[in-house]
């Protein structure tokens, strides 16, 4: 980009100067009878042509210089062969029951930058599990490790007694169900974004928008669950986007479901939609919710609160308010904020 930006405009300030000094040596011969007009015309014409392949040639070397860190790329990419995810190997398990365990968990995107830190915790079969604490704190990674998208340094995860990562990973994940912040619509049909291209049963997508609380926006909708969606949700609220992507979760009946952060962008009418879809959604499965908003989880069953990469307390809600500890904390500051706003 550096030298992008000084070898285009150096071709156009000569191009421009060498018309200028035409012009400056031309005035006086026009003047004097001995140039016509016609003539310096043609002669500034043939000065911008001349300049247009150096033009051409800065633009030119931009592309290359672009195509050569894609090459780059490339190579990294086809020299990380062997890291590439195996979904079919390891243990094949049709249908998980849920229960989580984390034993001294060391975790680190780069060298020792550990981002979890000695994690230990235990989340039963069929329990909500509340992850809260600051931003940075480690709770996205720590769902992101139980999908198996990365491999912890030290210590084990154990899903039903088997580590993550000897569970084939195409079942892992049919068995895991995750709900971001930010939900990704296809083009397509209701009923498309809801099944995903899966062989899912006409009773089961009515199952998964009762239980979601989609079903009364997805009657009114044009052309109902066969309506139309755009590209990323375009002609529907963010609220009814988060609806959908419930109903997606449920429909694919899921061992273990997964909130991250769906209730940060919507209004509290819809809040109150997806807290019952929660309730309904964790009456069958475990449930791992990470929220801002502690009025999300306060009907879990566990609160794991995360400080610096470490569990700084964990048990039922009841008892962390008691022990007036970093959950409580956390609770005080958050009502304060709501009664402030």
């Amino acid at each position: 980009m550096r030298l992008n930006s000084i070898l285009k405009p150096a071709s156009d300030m000569f191009q421009s100067l060498a018309i200028a000094i035409l012009v400056w040596f031309s005035v006086g011969q026009i003047s004097g009878g001995m140039l016509q007009i016609g003539v310096l015309y043609a002669f500034t014409t043939y000065i911008r042509q001349f300049f247009a392949p150096v033009s051409d040639l800065a633009d030119k070397y931009t592309s290359i210089q672009s195509a050569l860190v894609s090459t780059e790329r490339i190579d990294e990419l086809i020299r990380e062969e062997e890291r590439l995810e195996q979904p079919e190997s390891g243990v094949a398990v049709e249908r998980l029951d849920g229960t989580i365990e984390f034993r001294h968990v060391w975790f680190a995107y780069k060298d020792t930058d550990w981002v979890l830190k000695d994690v230990s915790f235990v989340i039963r079969k069929g329990q909500t599990a509340a992850f809260i604490g600051e931003t940075g704190a480690g709770k996205t990674t720590i769902i992101s490790l139980i999908n198996g998208f990365y491999q912890v340094q030290k210590g084990e995860i154990l899903i039903d007694g088997v580590n993550v990562n000897n569970i084939r990973l195409d079942d892992l994940r049919r068995n895991i169900s995750v709900v971001l912040q930010d939900v990704f619509l296809f083009s397509g049909t209701i009923r498309d974004n809801i099944t995903l291209g899966d062989e899912i049963a006409e009773e089961t997508v009515q199952h998964a928008l009762q239980a979601s609380c989609a079903i009364e926006f997805v009657q009114d909708y044009p052309g109902g669950i066969n309506g139309p969606v755009t590209e990323r949700g375009g002609t529907l609220s963010a609220g009814q986007r988060q609806l959908i992507s419930f109903a997606r979760a449920i429909a694919h009946d899921p061992a273990i479901f997964v909130l991250d952060e769906a209730t940060a962008n919507i209004d509290t009418r819809t809040e109150k939609l997806i807290q019952q879809a929660i309730d309904n959604v964790a009456r069958e499965r475990t449930t791992l919710i990470i929220a801002h908003r502690l009025s999300t989880i306060a009907g879990a069953d566990l609160i794991i609160a995360m400080k610096n990469g470490r569990v700084a307390e964990s048990g039922p809600p009841r008892r962390l308010l008691e022990r007036e500890g970093y959950y409580a904390r956390l609770l005080r500051e958050s009502r304060a904020h709501v009664a402030g706003s």
